[in-house]
C-alpha cells in the first residue's frame, strides 16, 4: 500500500488556518498588546477568523473521504455553534452590566460540547468496528477513572455564582461537567484504540484536556473577578483549537493505518491496573479529606469496571493458549500442523552451525484410490492409522507433523546422512503395513524425500524446497527414498531460487514497465499505449515477462504483481496528462486477478487516487480466461465497464474465439493476435481473417487492434482493410516512461511516411 498523505487542498486550508491562529495567539503574550483587555479588530475580527479557519479544515477534512465524513463535520458544526456564542458575546452582551447569564452565547457554547460527543463518537466507530468487548471496558474504565480524578482535583473550579436563578446556576455548573464527559470520551477512545490510535486521536485529547483545564481556570478567575479578556489565558483555547486543525490533518494518514497495533497477553493489563491503582488512591483520599460530589460514584463505578476488566483478562489469557495449541495442532490425528512444524524449522535454522537436523518430506502414494473408492472416512481413518504408527519413531527433540492433506513431515536434530536415510525407511515400512478399515484392508507406499542442514543448506525455506525436490524425484521413480541431489534436482532448485528472488523483488519494487505506442489508423494521432511489465533483476539485467510471469502465476504472486503494475500505469499515466499528454494505457491482466471478487474494486480505488476518469485505462484479457471462468469474469468486467474502464480481448483469434461471450461480455475492443498480423504479406488466408475480424468488430461496435507490425508492407494492409489501432516494432519500440514523449512522435511519423 502507498502511504497516505494529506491531499494538498486540506494541507493548504490547514497551513492558512494554523497561520492566522499563530497571529491571534502571539498577540495575547504578555506585553504584545500593551495592557490586557479586548480589542475588537484582534480579540474579534481576527479570533473569529482563525476559528473560522480551523472549521474550514474540518470541512475539507470530511470532505476528503467519505468513511469518516460525518465525523469531522460534526466536529466542524459545534466549533461553528461555538462561534456563534463568541460572536454574540463580542458584539452584544460583554457590553452589559452585569453580564446576563444565561444567554444566548451560552447556547452557542453549550451547544459546542453535545455536538463534539457525537463527532468523537462517530470517529471512535469507524476506527473501532472490530474490537474486542475487553477494549470497549478498558475505555470505560479509563473514561471514568479520568474523570473522577478531574473532578476531584478541578473541584474549585466550578464555582457557583453567589446569586442567581436556578438556570444561571445550571449553566454555569454545566461547563465543567461538559469538560470532564468531554475528557472521559477522548481518554476512553485513547484507551481503546491503544496503538492503532495514531498522532490524530492524541493531538484531539490534548485539545479536550486543554479545553478543560482552561475553562476551569475562567471559571476560577471569573468567580474572583480577576479575568480580563485578551489576556494570557486565552491561548489555552487558541491551543485546544489549533490541536483539533492539526488533528484533522493527521487523520488521513491514521485512517489508513495499515493494521492497528495490538497489545496481547498480560501486558493487556498495564492500562486497567493503573486505573484501578489511580481509583484505590482517590478513595483512599476520600477517607481522609472530603470528595466533591458525584467524584466517589465516579470511582466506585470505574472500579467495578476495572475489576471486571481483569477478570476478563485472564480468561482470555487462558483461552488464548487453549487456542495457541490448536493453531498448532492437526485436527484430525492429533499430530504438529504445518504452522506449528514450520516455526519448528525455522527455530533449528537458527542453531546451525551449532547443532545439525534434517527434514524427511514423506507423501503417500495411492492415497487418493482410497478416497476415491472407499469414501473420505476411510481415507480420515487411514491418516489416523499412519499417524499412531509414525508417533513412536519421533525421539525426544524431534517433530513429527502432518503438513498437508497426504504429506508428513519430520524434523530430526542432530543426525548424519545414513542416520536420516534409517529413519526414512523405517516410515516406508510403518506405511506399507497392510492396514485394516472396516472390511477393506490396504496398503500403500510413500515416496519421502530428505535433505539436511547445514550440508545441503542452511535456510529453512530452502531445506524445505529442497526435500519437496527430492520427493518428487522419489514419486517420479516409483516411490522409495531419495537424499537430494544438486546434479539431479538442481533445476527445480533454481526454479524455486527464482521464485524467492521474484517476491523479494515485488517487496522492493524491482518491476519496471516500458509502454509501447498504439497508433490510430484514421487519425494519425498516437493516443495510447500499452504497459509492458519487466524485471530489473539484480544480477541478471533486464527480464523479459516469459522469464518471470509463468513463476509468479504457479507462486500465486500474480494478484501483487498486477497491483504493482496496475498501479504504477495509473501514476505515470496521472503524470502525462498533468504535463498535457492526455494518454489512455493498456494493462495486461491475469486470469487469477481478474476473478478476484475484490479487483474491481481496487481498480477503482487507484483510478479515485490518482484523480483518473475510467475511460484513461484499457485493461486486456485473454480468450482462455472468459472461457475457463466465464460467469465471475462478466460480473467483474461488467463492474467495470459501468464505471467506464474500457475492456479488451487480448490475443483475439489464437484462443476459443467464441462469438457467444462476445454478446454477453463489455468489450470495446479485440486485439489480433501478432501470428496473424505478421503473415499478412505472405498468406491470402491471414488477410482475409484480419479483414472479417475487422468487419466483425466494426458490426459490434468495437475497435480492432494489430499488434506486430514489423514492416510497412503490414502497415499498408492493415489500412487497406479498416483496422482501427496499430502497434508494432516498425511504428515505435517499447520504451521506458521518460522516452515516450519522443516514441509518439517516432510512431506517428512512420505513420504517416507510409500514407496513401
Amino acid at each position: 500500500m502507498i502511504q497516505q498523505r494529506a491531499p494538498r487542498p486540506l494541507s493548504v486550508v490547514t497551513g492558512i488556518a494554523l497561520a492566522l491562529t499563530l497571529a491571534y495567539a502571539i498577540s495575547l503574550f504578555p506585553g504584545a498588546r500593551g495592557a490586557p483587555g479586548y480589542r475588537p479588530v484582534v480579540d474579534g475580527w481576527l479570533n473569529s477568523i482563525a476559528d473560522a479557519a480551523i472549521i474550514a479544515v474540518l470541512v475539507v477534512r470530511g470532505w476528503v473521504e467519505r468513511r469518516e465524513r460525518a465525523a469531522w463535520w460534526c466536529l466542524a458544526t459545534g466549533l461553528t455553534a461555538a462561534l456563534a456564542g463568541s460572536v454574540a458575546y463580542y458584539a452584544y452582551y460583554q457590553h452589559q452590566v452585569p453580564v446576563s447569564s444565561p444567554s444566548l452565547a451560552d447556547v452557542g457554547w453549550l451547544a459546542f460540547y453535545p455536538l463534539l460527543y457525537s463527532g468523537l463518537l462517530l470517529l471512535l466507530r469507524e476506527r473501532s468496528r472490530d474490537l474486542p468487548p475487553s477494549l470497549w471496558l478498558d475505555g470505560l474504565g479509563a473514561g471514568l477513572t479520568a474523570t473522577a480524578l478531574a473532578s476531584a482535583y478541578l473541584d474549585g473550579a466550578a464555582v457557583h455564582p453567589a446569586a442567581g436563578t436556578v438556570v444561571g446556576v445550571a449553566v454555569t455548573t454545566a461547563y465543567p461537567l461538559a469538560d470532564l464527559i468531554l475528557l472521559a470520551v477522548g481518554v476512553a477512545g485513547l484507551s481503546m484504540l491503544r496503538g492503532s490510535a495514531g498522532s490524530s486521536w492524541w493531538l484531539l485529547c490534548a485539545g479536550f484536556m486543554t479545553f478543560a483545564v482552561t475553562d476551569a481556570l475562567y471559571a476560577a478567575q471569573a468567580a474572583t473577578g480577576s479575568y480580563v479578556s485578551g489576556g494570557p489565558l486565552d491561548l489555552g483555547w487558541v491551543l485546544a483549537r489549533a490541536c483539533l486543525a492539526v488533528a484533522a490533518w493527521t487523520s488521513v494518514r491514521d485512517a489508513h493505518r495499515c493494521g492497528s497495533t495490538r497489545v496481547t497477553g498480560l501486558p493487556v493489563l498495564a492500562l486497567p491496573t493503573l486505573c484501578a491503582l489511580a481509583v484505590l488512591g482517590l478513595l483512599f483520599h476520600g477517607t481522609h479529606a472530603a470528595l466533591p460530589p458525584g467524584t466517589a460514584a465516579l470511582a466506585l463505578i470505574a472500579g467495578v469496571l476495572l475489576s471486571v476488566r481483569i477478570a476478563m483478562t485472564f480468561r482470555e489469557v487462558q483461552r488464548s493458549a487453549e487456542l495457541q495449541r490448536q493453531a498448532l495442532t492437526d485436527e484430525l490425528t492429533g499430530l504438529a500442523n504445518r504452522r506449528h512444524f514450520y516455526q519448528a524449522l525455522s527455530t533449528a535454522s537458527q542453531a546451525l552451525p551449532r547443532h545439525r537436523f534434517a527434514v524427511l518430506l514423506i507423501d503417500l502414494d495411492r492415497f487418493k484410490e482410497v478416497n476415491d473408492s472407499l469414501g473420505h472416512h476411510a481415507g480420515d481413518q487411514l491418516l489416523r492409522v499412519i499417524s499412531a504408527r509414525l508417533r513412536p519413531l519421533v525421539r525426544p527433540g524431534d517433530l513429527l507433523a502432518r503438513v498437508g492433506g497426504d504429506e508428513y513431515a519430520f524434523l530430526v536434530r542432530d543426525v548424519s546422512q545414513d542416520e536420516a536415510l534409517v529413519l526414512a525407511w523405517a516410515v516406508q515400512a510403518e506405511v506399507q503395513a497392510p492396514a485394516s478399515l472396516g472390511a477393506a484392508t490396504v496398503s500403500l507406499d510413500a515416496s519421502i524425500g530428505v535433505a539436511l542442514a547445514p550440508q545441503h543448506a542452511g535456510d529453512s525455506s530452502e531445506l524445505l524446497q529442497m526435500s519437496d525436490l527430492a520427493m518428487y524425484a522419489a514419486k517420479a521413480r516409483g516411490g522409495g527414498v531419495l537424499v537430494y541431489d544438486e546434479a539431479r534436482d538442481g533445476s527445480g532448485r533454481h526454479r524455486l531460487e527464482l521464485i524467492t528472488q521474484l517476491r523479494e523483488g515485488l517487496h522492493e519494487h524491482q518491476l519496471v514497465l516500458h509502454y509501447q505506442p498504439q497508433v490510430d489508423l484514421r487519425t494519425g494521432r498516437a493516443g495510447s499505449v500499452e504497459a509492458l511489465v519487466r524485471w530489473q533483476h539484480p544480477r541478471r539485467g533486464l527480464l523479459p515477462p516469459v522469464e518471470f510471469i509463468p513463476l509468479a502465476e504457479s507462486a500465486g504472486l500474480m494478484g501483487k504483481l498486477t497491483a504493482q503494475v496496475l498501479e504504477e500505469a495509473l501514476i505515470q499515466c496521472s503524470r502525462w496528462r498533468t504535463e498535457g499528454s492526455h494518454l489512455q494505457v493498456a494493462v495486461n491482466v491475469s486470469p487469477s486477478v481478474l476473478i478476484d471478487h475484490d479487483f474491481p474494486t481496487q481498480v477503482e480505488y487507484l483510478l479515485s487516487t490518482h484523480h483518473l476518469p475510467p475511460s484513461a485505462l484499457v485493461l486486456e484479457v485473454t480468450e482462455d480466461l472468459l472461457m475457463a471462468h466465464r460467469d465471475r469474469a462478466v460480473s467483474a468486467l461488467t463492474r467495470l465497464r459501468k464505471k467506464g474502464v474500457q475492456v479488451s480481448i487480448d490475443d483475439y483469434g489464437t484462443g476459443y474465439s467464441s462469438l457467444a461471450y462476445l454478446m454477453d461480455l463489455p468489450v470495446t475492443e479485440l486485439k489480433l493476435d501478432r501470428a496473424f498480423v505478421a503473415t499478412m504479406t505472405s498468406s491470402a488466408r491471414s488477410v482475409a481473417i484480419v479483414k472479417s475480424t475487422t468487419h466483425l468488430a466494426h458490426a459490434l461496435g468495437l475497435h480492432l487492434v494489430a499488434e506486430g507490425v514489423e514492416d510497412a508492407e503490414t502497415l499498408h494492409s492493415l489500412r487497406a482493410v479498416g483496422c482501427d489501432l496499430v502497434q508494432g516494432y516498425h511504428l515505435a519500440r517499447p520504451v521506458p516512461a521518460h522516452d515516450v514523449p519522443r516514441a509518439l512522435v517516432s510512431a506517428t511519423s512512420a505513420l504517416n511516411t507510409h500514407r496513401g
